[in-house]
């Protein structure tokens, strides 16, 4: 019965496509954004949760790539 009103839903095996391409179209995104980044940020990033923000500066520290 489901079946028959998915089938009834005019376009609806486009939606397949369009949200496969969607999510590919974000990873490829990421990973060309992660790829690009410099070392300087990737570092001051990763230890970032390690931070407890004793420093003045690390919280004030806004340095962009």
């Amino acid at each position: 019965m489901i079946e028959k009103i998915i089938n009834g839903i005019h376009g609806v095996r486009n939606y397949g496509v369009i949200s496969i391409c969607i999510l590919f179209a974000c990873f490829i995104g990421t990973v060309i954004w992660a790829f690009t980044r410099k070392k300087h940020y990737l570092t001051r990033m990763s230890a970032l949760p390690l931070n407890d923000g004793s420093k003045s500066g690390d919280l004030t520290d806004n340095h962009r790539p």
